[in-house]
């Protein structure tokens, strides 16, 4: 008989927990195991890598959706890999990190100005903060 995992020694390889693994074969991230006679989930070897796919795509902030298109393109048996479609997505994921990047810098930079104004010996009872954030 092949080499088979349970589920438990799926997560280990992979790097994840175990509810990981069943939140994505819930989403129809990864396909449903076949189960031996006691009920549990019997995983190929091959799976371990596509969870990994999985796992480092979420790094990075993927969404399920963009996730699932990407096991499409990357993972479909006997065919070339669509890069053109696959960097589309990238350069999707950067430039919306790139947005959320200046965002926090903003906000980042404002808070800075908040801390400079706000010395901590004032203890009066018009602190620069609540007259800042009234304005």
């Amino acid at each position: 008989m092949d080499e088979v995992l349970t589920i438990g020694q799926l997560a280990r390889q992979a790097g994840m927990g175990v509810s990981a693994i069943r939140f994505y074969e819930q989403k129809g991230l990864i396909e449903g195991p076949p189960r031996n006679k006691s009920g549990y989930r019997l995983y190929s070897p091959k799976m371990v890598e596509k969870v990994r796919f999985i796992k480092n795509c979420r790094d990075l902030g993927f969404s399920l959706r963009t996730i699932a298109d990407l096991l499409k393109l990357c993972f479909t048996n006997n065919e070339a890999v669509d890069c053109a479609s696959v960097q589309a997505r990238i350069k999707k994921q950067h430039d919306a990190i790139q947005k959320q990047y200046e965002v926090l810098n903003q906000q980042r930079e404002k808070l800075e100005q908040l801390l400079a104004a706000c010395p901590v010996e004032n203890d009066s009872e018009q602190c620069t903060f609540i007259q800042v954030m009234l304005d």
